[in-house]
């Protein structure tokens, strides 16, 4: 089954079929159809339907505490909404209206918008509702209000093939809205002679994509723009009879750009000024000039100015209201346009209507039947909503509770400590969201589920006024339910069930529609019928004809000022004469460089929902900061180090990548991550600053005033106990990050730091003990760890932070990493008669050899082994003895081999494998008595069989060793209990391996110790930004001659339609694959008889990838795919810079030759730049070699 809808994430407003398998199995691909987008999608959107089907993080059912020290418990919807209601109710009666506020989100459905403004405005009597577009769009919004009358962008998508230079200024798009970018670059593709003009402190793909990059000093954009304004002017590019006919205030503004030569701007800007005088005459020249801006222009608090400044080139030239040109403002979310439409904000009314505006207030007023009069004055808007929150002065905005929808502004409002801090003190918070993963979710009194993309219908407006229908495919988890029906039932709690008797959203979409009759953004000619039969419409869009000025059709309103009638009382457009300062935070001595935010490629947001896509996160991890290698040389930084950048208001703390793609002066810092395990030091918006423009209300984050350096941790001694993989796996690890800290460790065996795995090798001479040992004596030194050999530690005393040995000497520590691994387990009751071992140490392969040669009773006779279970270390050892000519039998108590780590047929392909060797095999038994007085001479199992042997090892498994973390008082169950940083309870105190037990689960394998050890280290060593994230079991029996190997799970779970097994088998051959496949994504794999794609499949379970177009190759090949070298490029088919590079090294230097040789770029294309950048950049640098070779071959000898 088919549906059509649109994309959830940014404001370019993708079509989007989602197909629906009987098993629910989800796919999606770009509506071919859709006028947006073309049948393209990015790279978020190929994946939009993960977030779908990974359910592991929905917020299921509405929640509450009674009070602010007590636990979230489940409520049933009624209590959750009328104990909502109550406090509102009294909160309104104490304090008044404004008491109250709803905080919405850009993400919301028309319909939702629409009934929430409803609410508050026209029955609550309050204006205190703003949106996350606050954060985003006002900037733009009060640009195109106060220059061209209203909110309303002029242009279309379809001016992309029209325009012959684009204008792009404080915007990424090549990354953050890349189907745009796409249609851009296949113009310029097809056009060669078409410009394109960046204006970005940051050389980012947009910048390397352009003909000219403009890399002006953070904060100067209006000084540039106003130095573009005077040379059109003055280079007669200027449209006076335009000016004359339908602009006002052109000499204010020809007053304005003169005072300011291009020498001096370009000087201000710090680019050079032929740059400046190009693109003015590229831009005067041209016959399609159309601007793109986003964040870099609005997130200011000189926004608007920035704003109006770009706008005033084009009512100079002109350039507005015909095909190709127009001012285009880029818009973040997928319904930004649509609350904005419905007045979701604090200032407006739907419509476009005005709250100062009495006549507006009072249609809405009728309109609505309000039993309220409208305040007649702005809210409260988003950072304004915190302060007052914090505010407890008397005569302070009285704001006591606040309702957050669909959006987690402790990620995304600048100055994080002060929001938190308003938060907590807050009188009541309500969060509806859909995700537990939101930061906001923690500070909340009420949590109300919310259903998701997929899961309600309604209607969005894309950045070029284009509606589109959203249908309702599946049903919601839980008692998750649409926004718009919460809202309406909280309504009708609220006492005004009248006024909102709804029963679906297409009523509440019929009503808005109803109230935009004869205004400018006239939908009332749209409804879902229309919707769902046209697939989109762009508004105006009235029921009985077309508005003046606007170039429409069935289709809806192409463009807008087509007759040059703008929508100011005058119906002339309105330049104005902006000055050119920036009144951001000034740097100083203590702050000296300037901190700018942004996004990342594959990423949205506070990542709620891209952060849920492995895929997605392969391309940037964690948070990084980019600075110029100059600034970073100034400060002792290195590439990859950990850095401090500090701030008026805060820290973060990252790793720094140095890069000249910023400016000298400049730092760039994504702005996607939240908390990690509650620490804040990964929020870039800790360093943001809460100043706005002021009258956009929009925070500056763009221009920060911070200073970076290297991150110096306090000198620390470490103890280390035991010296398996997790002790070593931390050494390794924290040297590479930190070389000053004592490291003492101490090994309760004398022969410490070796590969117990390899025992059966060594017993057999396969190995030498040299080659065991990972970490030889000599090397002590060098890694600067000191051993305690023969040493084990009896006592922890937590408080003082000392340990005993067991030579009774105390040694004191600040960090503790416990790494005692596991014991061998021992059944009671078993004699311990010589020639009856366990397997865990060299002592017990030294001890068991001399028991391997033939005793005087049985000279000549090759000795005999019994080996009590059937896993992995007892079949590895069983196979080693074989090479010794030891007769084998393996007792084993399941039916089964490795009965954990296969599945029954391989478990079957297995045992073939070791009858063929000689080995006995008896299942479904277990060893009763041991016989013999000085030795052990016999057994007999249960079944009643006896065999004579010399020699029993007991390989049933280990039990961790935790005696000492239990009687230190620490946290445990089957293991010590530690959290995702692998501290345990007490946080100076950390463990790794076999004993730790991470949510649950406890790992007996080297490479989980290994990955636990490393994150342990590395979160002392000061980096909050990698936890924990699991390990995945995996098993590869080390037989010579056999490939057999499983990783993740063996076998699906029984009556799981959601897990799939593909399986390939040639038994004959004893060949045998299967892939287990769990919501597209590989969970589990056997491999036997050949294991070459042990490395991808075990890659592609533990980072948990999505598997997409690779499912088709699971089987067709097992030749092992090329891993990811270097930085990763493409996540779409994992391709990394040293891919790319190996292939342009062996001469593939053409562009489209590279993709597809490669697989960058042949995805959602979202790469390209990238790739395209990386090819200029080592075609430049292998040119350079050749030259400079060329000129040595023709120096004379």
């Amino acid at each position: 089954m088919t549906h059509q809808t649109t994309c959830c994430y940014c404001g370019v407003g993708c079509g989007i079929v989602v197909r629906q398998e009987p098993n629910g199995r989800l796919t999606v691909e770009g509506d071919k159809d859709h006028p947006s987008n073309q049948g393209m999608l990015c790279s978020k959107g190929m994946n939009l339907h993960y977030t779908v089907m990974d359910q592991s993080d929905r917020l299921l059912y509405p929640q509450m505490r009674l009070n602010r020290s007590m636990p979230l418990q489940r409520v049933s919807w009624d209590t959750a909404l009328e104990r909502t209601a109550a406090v509102f109710r009294t909160l309104i009666q104490k304090y008044g209206p404004d008491s109250v506020a709803f905080y919405v989100s850009g993400q919301c459905l028309t319909e939702e918008y629409y009934l929430v403004n409803k609410l508050i405005k026209g029955f609550i009597g309050s204006n205190n509702i703003d949106t996350n577009s606050r954060l985003c769009m006002s900037s733009a919004v009060v640009g195109y209000k106060l220059s061209l009358g209203e909110d309303s962008v002029p242009v279309c998508y379809d001016d992309i093939e029209e325009a012959d230079v684009f204008y792009v200024q404080g915007a990424n798009p090549a990354w953050c809205h890349p189907i745009i970018w796409r249609r851009i670059e296949a113009h310029k593709a097809a056009n060669p002679h078409v410009k394109i003009i960046c204006v970005d402190p940051r050389r980012t793909d947009t910048a390397r994509s352009s003909d000219l990059h403009l890399p002006i000093r953070p904060g100067t954009d209006i000084v540039l723009n106003n130095a573009i304004g005077r040379l059109l002017i003055e280079k007669g590019y200027i449209d006076d009879e335009f000016i004359v006919d339908h602009i006002d205030g052109f000499t204010a503004y020809r007053e304005q750009v003169m005072q300011r030569t291009i020498a001096e701007a370009a000087d201000l800007c710090g680019i050079d000024a032929d740059a400046i005088r190009t693109t003015a005459e590229w831009i005067g020249r041209s016959k399609g000039f159309l601007s793109l801006w986003t964040m870099g222009m609005n997130q200011s608090v000189v926004g608007v100015n920035k704003n109006l400044s770009l706008i005033n080139l084009h009512l100079i030239t002109g350039r507005i209201g015909k095909p190709g040109n127009g001012p285009f403002s880029l818009t973040g979310q997928p319904n930004a346009m649509g609350g904005r439409e419905v007045g979701g904000l604090a200032n407006v009314l739907p419509a476009h209507r005005d709250v100062t505006n009495p006549a507006h207030r009072a249609e809405v007023e009728t309109f609505w039947n309000s039993p309220v009069k409208i305040a007649d004055k702005p809210g409260l808007t988003a950072t304004e909503m915190f302060e007052a929150l914090a505010d407890d002065r008397p005569g302070a905005a009285p704001l006591k509770a606040i309702w957050i929808i669909n959006t987690n502004p402790l990620v995304s409002l600048p100055d994080l400590n002060a929001a938190e801090s308003a938060l907590k003190k807050a009188r009541y918070v309500v969060v509806q969201d859909v995700s537990n993963r939101a930061d906001t979710v923690a500070f909340a009194d009420v949590v109300l589920p919310a259903a998701a993309w997929l899961e309600k219908e309604g209607t969005m407006t894309n950045a070029e006024r284009r509606i589109t229908y959203l249908p309702k495919v599946l049903n919601a988890p839980g008692e998750a339910l649409p926004d718009v029906e919460i809202i309406w039932r909280f309504a009708q709690k609220m006492g005004f069930g009248d006024a909102f008797s709804y029963n679906t959203a297409a009523e509440v979409y019929h009503e808005y529609t109803q109230i935009t009759a004869g205004t400018n953004v006239d939908v009332t000619g749209v409804s879902y019928e229309l919707l769902k039969a046209k697939r989109s419409v762009q508004w105006p869009y009235p029921a009985g004809g077309w508005g003046q000025g606007a170039e429409s059709g069935g289709a809806g309103t192409k463009r807008l000022f087509t007759d040059h009638s703008f929508y100011t009382t005058n119906q002339r457009a309105q330049l104005h004469a902006v000055p050119d300062g920036n009144n951001s935070e000034p740097t100083d001595d203590d702050f000296p460089l300037v901190l700018t935010t942004g996004r990342i490629r594959d990423q949205w947001h506070t990542m709620t929902k891209t952060g849920r896509v492995s895929r997605l996160n392969q391309h940037a991890p964690q948070p990084f900061l980019q600075i110029h290698p100059k600034d970073a040389e100034e400060r002792g930084i290195q590439h990859g180090q950990l850095v401090e950048i500090k701030g008026r208001r805060g820290e973060v703390r990252v790793k720094a990548q140095l890069t000249e793609d910023v400016r000298p002066g400049l730092c760039f810092l994504p702005m996607h991550w939240g908390k990690f395990l509650n620490n804040t030091l990964g929020r870039a918006n800790n360093l943001t600053n809460p100043l706005i423009d002021p009258r956009s209300k929009e925070p500056d984050f763009k221009f920060s005033a911070v200073q970076v350096t290297p991150y110096q941790k306090p000198a620390e001694k470490i103890v280390i106990i035991g010296t398996g993989s997790a002790g070593l796996g931390f050494i390794n690890a924290y040297r590479t990050l930190n070389e000053q800290d004592q490291i003492h460790v101490f090994s309760k065996e004398i022969y410490p730091f070796y590969n117990r795995v390899l025992l059966p090798d060594y017993i057999s001479g396969a190995q030498s003990w040299d080659q065991l040992v990972r970490l030889r004596e000599e090397q002590f030194e060098e890694v600067g760890i000191t051993v305690h050999k023969g040493v084990s530690i009896v006592h922890i005393d937590r408080r003082n932070k000392i340990v005993t040995d067991s030579n009774g000497l105390e040694h004191t520590y600040d960090k503790l990493l416990l790494g005692m691994g596991s014991s061998a387990f021992m059944p009671k009751g078993v004699p311990r008669l010589p020639g009856l071992f366990n397997m865990r140490s060299r002592l017990d392969a030294d001890s068991l050899l001399p028991f391997l040669k033939p005793t005087e009773k049985h000279t000549g006779v090759p000795p005999t082994a019994v080996i009590v279970g059937g896993g992995l270390l007892g079949l590895e050892l069983a196979a080693s003895l074989r090479q010794m000519a030891v007769n084998v039998t393996v007792v084993q108590r399941s039916s089964r081999l490795m009965e954990r780590q296969l599945d029954s047929l391989a478990s079957e392909l297995l045992y073939q494998e070791l009858v063929e060797r000689g080995i006995t095999i008896h299942f479904n038994d277990e060893v009763q008595t041991v016989s013999g007085n000085e030795r052990v001479e016999g057994i007999q199992l249960k079944s009643g069989r006896k065999i004579d042997c010399q020699v029993v090892v007991i390989a049933i498994g280990t039990v961790p060793n935790i005696d000492l973390a239990r009687n230190a008082g620490l946290e445990c169950n089957r293991g010590v209990v530690v959290n995702d940083y692998l501290q345990t309870s007490d946080p100076a105190i950390f463990a790794a391996g076999e004993i730790a037990q991470w949510r649950g689960h406890v790992w007996g394998i080297s490479l989980a110790a290994e990955q636990q050890a490393e994150v342990a280290a590395r979160f002392i060593a000061g980096d909050v930004t990698q936890p924990y994230q699991g390990s995945v079991s995996m098993n590869i029996l080390k037989m010579e001659g056999l490939h057999l190997c499983s990783i993740g799970l063996a076998e699906a779970p029984d009556h799981d339609p959601r897990y799939e097994e593909i399986v390939f088998m040639d038994k004959s051959k004893r060949y045998y694959k299967k892939c287990i496949v769990y919501q597209d994504k590989l969970v589990g794999a056997i491999l036997v008889g050949d294991k070459n794609e042990f490395q991808e499949f075990r890659e592609l379970i533990a980072n948990g990838i999505e598997l997409s177009e690779k499912r088709l190759q699971l089987l067709r090949s097992s030749k092992p795919a090329d891993s990811a070298e270097g930085k990763l490029v493409c996540s779409c088919n994992n391709v990394g810079q040293g891919n790319l590079e190996r292939a342009i090294q062996a001469g593939c230097t053409d562009f489209q030759q590279l993709c597809q040789k490669t697989g960058a770029g042949t995805g959602c294309g979202s790469c390209r730049p990238e790739v395209r950048s990386i090819l200029e950049s080592k075609s430049e640098i292998m040119n350079r070699t050749a030259e400079a070779e060329r000129k040595s071959d023709t120096i004379p000898s």
